[in-house]
């Protein structure tokens, strides 16, 4: 069923609104996350912690920060290994558990807009079902991305290495490499924007999905741009509340803690349903019957 994007968008709040465990896979992603970061940074600090214990204990031996930093880079140079190892399982690892909760959220958003409601049964079987393959369609679709900024770099290769050395580049060529960098980043971000939702929702493989999402992109530029600068738009909104505190400290502080926590338990929620309601309404997938909305809104009259 097709809607505009103004009832898209009413329609998706409303279901959002019914649903606020819809938070639950955005949240779980963040502190899992955060858990696995504290491991890492433990892990890492354990091959130098005698090093580290030598220097607490016997500071009077160390005359400066120079010296304490050489004692703890020859302390990490001998454990260069481990520690590469360490963070490289932490990558895959933090890619892993991502793409779980990614695909959980986009299972519980699809769920919410075919049945009005949704339960944490949606985000488990979603993420189990699809987060390899979302796993993979991340790691292509980075390789895309970085393709085209090393393309559209190539001509302009003089200009960077000059700009490295520290000599004065050609201005500009330097402008119009950057234009080109920005106009590309936006219209990559937005051709994939919803290679996920395909892939979650119609159970497609990597290539498929990153194919999906494309032809979907191309076949409705505008509705995908408007959603997108909505999103935005909210997001900036948040980010400019925050001025109003900037002259006090503890509410700048309070400011952006909250802007976190709402960045997290309700943008990004909300905008999964929105993504997920385009892509449904406009592959022909089934919505909720137009006469739940009109009963809803006779009731709260």
């Amino acid at each position: 069923m097709y809607e505009d994007i103004g009832a898209l968008i009413g329609k998706g709040f409303d279901t959002w609104k019914r649903n606020l465990n819809l938070a639950i896979p955005f949240v779980l992603n963040v502190v899992v996350i955060g858990l696995l970061m504290s491991v890492v940074v433990l892990a890492i600090l354990l091959p130098i912690a005698p090093t580290l214990s030598d220097l607490i204990s016997s500071p009077q031996d160390i005359e400066n920060v120079d010296e304490i930093a050489a004692v703890i880079g020859s302390a990490i140079e001998g454990s260069l290994g481990q520690l590469a190892a360490i963070v490289i399982i932490f990558v895959l690892v933090a890619a892993l558990v991502n793409a779980f909760f990614t695909a959980g959220a986009i299972g519980m958003a699809r769920e919410a807009t075919a049945r009005r409601t949704t339960t944490l049964k949606a985000m488990w079987a979603a993420g189990k079902d699809n987060y390899l393959s979302l796993f993979f369609a991340h790691i292509l679709t980075g390789i895309i991305a970085v393709a085209g900024f090393v393309i559209l770099s190539l001509p302009f290769l003089s200009v960077v290495i000059e700009g490295i050395q520290g000599d004065a580049p050609q201005m500009g060529s330097m402008i119009i490499w950057i234009v080109l960098l920005v106009i590309y980043g936006f219209l990559i971000s937005l051709a994939l924007a919803l290679v996920p939702y395909a892939l979650v929702i119609d159970g497609l493989g990597p290539v498929a999905a990153i194919k999906a999402g494309v032809r979907f992109f191309r076949s409705n530029v505008m509705d995908v741009f408007l959603v997108w600068l909505v999103v935005l738009a909210i997001s900036m909104a948040l980010g400019v509340g925050g001025t109003v505190f900037s002259r006090y400290e503890l509410a700048t502080a309070i400011w952006s803690v909250l802007e976190v926590v709402i960045s997290i338990a309700v943008i990004a929620p909300l905008s999964a349903v929105w993504w997920v309601r385009l892509y449904m309404s406009r592959t022909g997938k089934d919505l909720m019957e137009e006469e739940f909305y009109e009963d809803e809104e006779v009731k709260y009259l």
